[in-house]
């Protein structure tokens, strides 16, 4: 991994690298507000949160990311950069005979090993228990998009969401989309909406069009309103 001293690299399956030199340097600093992000496929808007931090428009660290799906292209995202890329697949769970729940509270706990200030849902498609919602209760911030009033928390089957607002365009159903961020306080509903932005969508867009625009205005929102939110909480608790 160029530019990264690498320490130790982990060979057991559910994670693809561990410490670095940077992961001292976070730990060694406990003012460093910690994100931990969680999510599916390509990383794309983790990748905009990493780079934010690097570039120190967002006063935070990218401490661990997690994802469900064992070929995710955002792990090999953070590896690159590196930052600890964990695995936590829910098929080796159900292959041992153990329950949602069991695989939740695993979850929580290596979640909760990197004590994170928040818990970035950047494309998280699994739904959570209670229990994981209430242990990091007012510190998960989810990420919505698509067609507006039409969200739910969780659907690992769902159409692609800018997909759906671009048929409801072509419908005459909707003249725009909207990208949300809230706080998840319970599995099956949203807490407080901290951001909302329009998306528009033209006649001459394109589904790659909207697509486009679509990322850059949720990276933009996401890394925004993750800034408003560590700013409230030391306001809140005091830098830690």
């Amino acid at each position: 991994m160029r530019g990264f001293d690498v320490l130790e690299i982990s060979g057991t399956r559910g994670q693809i690298a561990t410490v670095s030199k940077r992961d001292r340097l976070i730990a060694m600093n406990e003012t460093t507000k910690r994100l931990v992000v969680l999510i599916s496929g390509t990383g794309t808007t983790m990748q905009g949160v990493i780079d934010a931090t690097r570039w120190r428009t967002l006063d935070a660290e990218v401490v661990a990311v997690f994802s469900h799906e064992p070929w995710s292209y955002g792990l090999l995202r953070a590896e690159r950069e590196g930052i600890p890329a964990n695995l936590h697949d829910m098929a080796d769970y159900r292959f041992e005979g153990k329950t949602e729940s069991e695989y939740n509270e695993a979850l929580a706990e290596k979640v909760a090993a990197y004590n994170p200030h928040l818990v970035v849902l950047a494309g998280w498609k699994l739904p959570f228990t209670d229990a994981f919602c209430e242990h990091f209760a007012g510190r998960i911030v989810n990420l919505q998009q698509g067609v507006p009033g039409q969200y739910t928390p969780f659907d690992i089957y769902e159409q692609n969401p800018v997909s759906r607002a671009f048929d409801a365009y072509n419908a005459g159903l909707i003249r725009e989309a909207h990208v949300t961020v809230h706080l998840l306080d319970h599995p099956d509903s949203f807490g407080r909406v901290v951001a909302q932005e329009r998306v528009p969508i033209y006649e001459f867009d394109s589904l790659r069009d909207l697509e486009e625009r679509m990322n850059r205005v949720q990276q933009e929102t996401l890394v925004n309103t993750l800034q408003l939110l560590l700013r409230e909480r030391e306001d809140w608790y005091g830098s830690n």
